[in-house]
This record gives structure tokens, sequence and C-alpha cells, in this order.
């Protein structure tokens, strides 16, 4: 008896054996669009490691580095005035691009969820995962619905979300575009396994490397 009859004649296939899952989902989008909580959504359904922005970039630095970092994302709160450890958001970011390229090295599917202000980080993402099969997400959200969220956060700079809902976009292409606005996360999450379902042709991460050419 294979393993499918072992399950019983109407048990479902699981959705991780009816698709070819990409080696990395990634998720772009401005803070507080619902991306960590998509991430969660699809780990339910996928088995995928998560990863982002959150916990390996604010979360994890010395508290004396936030000023170089938002100097080097070009945030808001940029004064103009001069920095410590200028250096060092670079390195953190692209050691969070190559820890997500290693995880997937070792044969483990990752869900990441990120915010790429700058076509330079775009580009580094491309590097970092180049010969991998990238899903390439863009989660929107309403402007009302973000200044919203950010409120209730209390752990937000109040603007930030909306002072990057154009630049986090600015220099990509998707595979696929959804808007965490009133639909559930659990929702979206189908509706990107969905798309994994019958997505062909050249990746989004395909096509923006030929730009490079």
């Amino acid at each position: 008896m294979n393993s499918t009859d072992s399950r019983g004649p109407s048990a479902p296939i699981p959705v991780a054996e009816r698709l070819k899952l990409p080696d990395v989902i990634l998720l772009n989008g401005t803070s507080s669009a619902g991306k960590s909580t998509l991430t969660l959504a699809l780990q339910a359904r996928l088995p995928f490691v998560r990863m982002g922005i959150d916990d390996f970039i604010w979360e994890r630095v010395p508290a004396s580095w936030f000023k170089a970092v938002e100097r080097f994302l070009g945030g808001p709160r940029d004064d103009g005035g001069p920095v410590e450890y200028a250096a060092e958001p670079l390195k953190l970011f692209r050691a969070f691009h190559r820890a997500v390229r290693a995880c997937a090295a070792e044969g483990l599917g990752v869900v990441v969820d990120d915010a790429i202000l700058t076509r330079d980080l775009l580009d580094d993402w491309l590097g970092a995962l180049d010969g991998l099969d990238v899903f390439f997400v863009g989660v929107h959200c309403a402007p009302e619905e973000l200044a919203f969220r950010e409120r209730a956060r209390r752990d937000r700079a109040t603007g930030g979300a909306l002072g990057a809902i154009k630049r986090v976009h600015a220099h990509a292409i998707y595979d696929l575009e959804v808007d965490s606005t009133v639909t559930p996360s659990s929702a979206l999450a189908a509706k990107i396994i969905a798309a994994l379902e019958t997505r062909s042709g050249p990746s989004a991460f395909e096509r923006l490397r030929l730009s490079w050419t």
C-alpha cells in the first residue's frame, strides 16, 4: 500500500505534497501591512521556517545602532546629522539576506517578511537568492488602516508606515499582490497557496534580474 492509500480513500493529500513549493516566499510591504501575521498563516499550512526584518534587525541589534539603520533606510527621523555605527546596517541587511539563503541551502523552505525600501536592498536580495526558486509577494494595506494599526501597536514611530508606503513597492514587480486591509491572513495565505498551484513562466525575480542587463 502506498503512502496515499495509507491515509484512507477520502483523506486529502497535504498541500505541501500537491505543490512544487518554492525555496523562499518573500513578502514585501510597509510596516503594519500584516506581513508577520501572514507568515504565521502560511506556516500553519506549509512546512516553512519564518524569518523577518523585525526579528533579524530591530529586535537583535543594540539600540545605539538604530539611528544608523534609519539613516541607511532613508527614514523620516533622519535629521542629516552625524551617526555612529554607519557601516553596520549594510552588514546587517546583507547578513539577513544570506541567512535566508543558508536556510534554503540546507533544504529548509523559508517564508520571509521584509520592507524593501531601496533598490540597492532589492538588488542584494536578487544576488543573495540567485539560483533559488523565489515567490515574491507584494503586501498592501489602505493608508487609513495602516495608520490605525500603527497607533494600536505603540511600538512604531507615528507616520513611519505611511511614509514608506510608496518607497517599499517602488522598484518591485511581483508574482502576486495581496491586500490585507479587510481580508484575514488565513484567506490571504490561501490565495498565495492557490497562486503557487497555478504559477508558470519566469518568476518576478527572474524578470527583475533581466533589468540588470
